[in-house]
């Protein structure tokens, strides 16, 4: 007799979230889908199922961003284990279920939130820190863009019995905040493009065990209008197909969440190499650096070339030669978000051997960096600028506080539009050696509460480089056409 007959009230997994119940109990399991594919809903199936095979030994943990994003979990899995284990409790106080009455005979579930800001972060994972967990349930992961290094800190409670398996389960949309990060972790290691209700099992080398990917269509939810969700997709996807295939096909491409730069995003168009053995100390107008400063955070810069060889580009036109991405790796690979941890003397000295690569000394161009790392912080030398000109590189304000953020942004995307298309508006390329600009910049999102600016939170160091590259560029030289004569 199934449940359904037993209590018509209920409800039933849909071909997705039967999809789910079908991963092993002790393999990482990442649902990466359109949206509207019941992935949210599909938790209390999971936690039902884990609960009923392990019972006492099930511990699970389940995380959403905010408070207010748990709530809704909340409310949904009490209905839901109210029906399938009679006399299950919830503790408000500590967000806390226990399955089957006080004495959770088929465990307990815990709900948290992640928050968004490293500093809540840090307080959260306190929170959780010493707890026994067999599962960790991560909720719209791709809404956060540090959530993977908030689980990989929090992976510490999944211990317990060595009979009882252990995992982490990640459900979250293409197109979000952490876009670029679940695709490097999940996606790209896969041996074949993921397609919808297909999934795919591999080794990964991050976590040292079995993981599976999989992604679905809303056409596998029965409860939707599809024709009318998929017009309501479209407003949301602002005309952006690539945002629009993420969030419609559930598409982890280099595009796809790129809402901030998607429609101008065209790494076939703006790539460009010098040519061999090209002598960038006699290129004139003169090459000049930009850069953002951190120590946690990434430090980025560039070798800005204007007017560059090998290319008819309209006057005022950009490329960036070569990139240093100061940044933390792992096994996987670079981490794109993190800092390095160096001092700024090592920086200094990684940064004279980058510009010795082209012949190039801190001597021979000017360096432009954020203003910020100019204002006194009560070291030795006064401030981070004068730091690096004690060791031999001395930096120049890029003047950023000049042009407005919002128009900054803007004036980034019309070289990107602009390249190898428009003739009376000078470009913007780079070379590939630029891979960080290439690995975090498709996949910045827009601020939602304002469209004009990025979402905070996000790997935008490299972004930054380029909008203090452009800015400079264009205080430098009057750039635009008058009525009569085109001034330069």
């Amino acid at each position: 007799m199934t449940a359904e007959a037993v209590n018509p009230q209920i409800q039933q997994p849909n071909a997705f979230q039967r999809l789910l119940l079908q991963a092993p109990l002790d393999e990482h399991l990442f649902a990466g889908t359109a949206k509207a594919t019941g992935k949210s809903a599909g938790i209390k199936f999971l936690v039902a199922r884990d609960a009923s095979v392990l019972k006492e030994d099930f511990a699970c943990l389940i995380i959403r961003s905010s408070y207010q994003a748990l709530l809704e979990v909340q409310a949904d899995l009490f209905k839901y284990l109210s029906l399938v284990f009679p006399g299950t409790k919830y503790n408000s106080q500590d967000s806390i279920f226990k399955l089957g009455g006080k004495a959770a005979p088929y465990g307990a579930i815990e709900l948290a939130y992640s928050a968004a800001s490293p500093l809540e972060q840090a307080r959260a994972l306190t929170r959780l820190q010493g707890r026994s967990k067999s599962t960790i349930i991560v909720d719209e992961a791709g809404a956060t863009a540090s959530i993977l290094d908030f689980t990989d800190e929090l992976l510490g409670v999944l211990r317990g019995k060595p009979e009882v398996p252990r995992r982490l389960i990640m459900l979250g949309n293409p197109g979000g905040p952490a876009h670029s990060a679940l695709k490097a972790r999940f996606i790209d290691p896969l041996p074949f493009p993921l397609e919808s209700m297909k999934p795919q099992r591999f080794f990964s080398d991050h976590y040292q065990r079995y993981c599976i990917s999989l992604t679905a269509t809303p056409a596998v939810n029965p409860h939707i209008d599809l024709d009318q969700y998929r017009r309501e997709i479209e407003l949301m996807a602002k005309g952006d197909p690539d945002v629009l295939d993420a969030l419609l096909m559930g598409r982890w491409g280099d595009l796809a969440g790129g809402s901030a730069f998607g429609t101008v995003w065209s790494p076939r168009r703006c790539r460009h190499e010098l040519p061999d053995e090209y002598n960038l100390k006699d290129h004139l107008p003169r090459p000049w650096v930009v850069g953002d400063w951190g120590i946690s955070a990434p430090s980025v810069f560039y070798l800005v070339v204007p007017k560059p060889p090998g290319l008819d580009t309209p006057k005022g036109s950009l490329h960036l030669a070569d990139e240093m991405y100061v940044c933390e790796r792992n096994r996987a690979g670079r981490e794109w978000a993190k800092g390095a941890m160096l001092s700024n003397f090592e920086q200094a000295e990684i940064l004279k051997d980058w510009l010795a690569r082209w012949n190039l000394t801190p001597r021979d161009l000017r360096i432009y960096m954020d203003d910020a790392i100019f204002s006194r912080n009560g070291s030795a030398n006064g401030s981070v600028a004068g730091d690096f000109n004690q060791a031999g590189v001395k930096m120049t304000p890029v003047g950023k506080t000049v042009v407005g953020l919002e128009e900054g942004w803007g004036k980034l995307k019309t070289r990107l539009a602009s390249t190898r298309k428009d003739h009376t508006a000078p470009w913007l390329t780079w070379s590939r050696r630029c891979a960080g600009l290439e690995a975090t910049l498709p996949s910045l999102s827009r601020n939602p509460t304002n469209v004009e600016r990025l979402a905070p939170g996000q790997p935008d160091h490299a972004a930054d480089c380029l909008r203090y590259a452009v800015c400079r560029a264009d205080s430098m030289w009057t750039i635009g056409r008058s009525e009569t004569v085109r001034v330069w």
